[in-house]
């Protein structure tokens, strides 16, 4: 073979592979533009009830005496009623295509989290979530208490402070009985026991979840409660994960909910901002 043949094959193979490389960076690029965005859904707030009752009436029909609100929803349904979302502000019904999950929150207040049909007003429901209190939505002020916080829980308080002072909803108060709010964290679930008890948590630490409830610091109760497996090693972002979820809770009953549509459907299209709108 000649050197002029040799130099057209190799040239010939040459051509071959950039033809392919750009193939394949063009088919990416294709694959990349034509994947899915994740659906861009709303919050709707209301309360579940069943299609019978739903309605400025409620169940005042349907309520036998001696029964609670529940009972008579659930009652009705069993009766051959759905259950649906109501809006008493807005008179609105959505019906629900997952009665599964709503039937859990039968009678209750709830922001539920999906996308609407607008011809059918059905909510194809990715989520349910039960209401903040009010308490919860017109607190100004936050304590934070890190209970029994040794060895790696050390590390929450310090990720609860950065994250709020990043948030900038709440001021911090340096006394829990002059605070609207307290944010619990602890290494142990909590027992209700914050107003009661005297002193800090006695029970073992054990740092394998790193646990956060919102409490009101005249009752004790606990308004807002999750956890999050961490181990010692990962205290502060499993810290500053639950105060952001708690953000995002917040954030969509005042009807910006973006940032709980990206923690429940990944990453929102870009430019989409607060185009989810809060119905």
């Amino acid at each position: 073979m000649s050197h002029k043949q040799t130099s057209a094959r190799q040239f010939g193979i040459t051509t071959v592979a950039i033809c392919l490389l750009f193939s394949a960076a063009s088919l990416a690029g294709q694959n990349k533009n034509t994947q899915k965005q994740p659906t861009l859904g709303e919050a709707f707030k209301g309360a579940i009830t069943d299609s019978m009752c739903a309605g400025p009436q409620g169940h005042a029909a349907m309520l036998k005496t001696g029964e609670s609100v529940a009972e008579c929803t659930l009652a009705c349904v069993k009766a051959g009623a759905k259950l649906v979302l109501y809006n008493s502000q807005t008179k609105t019904v959505y019906q629900l295509d997952d009665q599964a999950t709503s039937k859990a929150f039968a009678a209750r207040n709830v922001l539920v989290v999906g996308t609407l049909n607008k011809a059918t007003s059905a909510i194809h429901v990715f989520e349910i979530f039960p209401a903040l209190s009010a308490k919860v939505m017109q607190a100004k002020s936050v304590y934070i208490d890190c209970d029994n916080c040794v060895r790696g829980m050390e590390k929450a308080n310090r990720a609860a402070v950065e994250s709020l002072t990043d948030w900038k909803r709440f001021t911090l108060a340096q006394d829990p009985k002059k605070a609207d709010l307290v944010f619990l964290l602890s290494a142990n679930p909590y027992l209700s026991d914050y107003v009661t008890r005297e002193g800090p948590d006695k029970r073992p630490v054990q740092i394998v979840n790193t646990y956060m409830n919102v409490i009101d610091p005249r009752t004790g109760a606990s308004l807002w409660g999750d956890a999050s497996i961490s181990g010692s090693w990962r205290v502060a972002g499993a810290t500053k994960g639950l105060i952001g979820e708690f953000r995002a809770r917040l954030e969509a009953e005042d009807g910006h909910v973006t940032r709980l549509l990206r923690q429940n459907q990944g990453p929102a299209p870009l430019g989409s901002g607060d185009a989810a709108i809060f119905k």
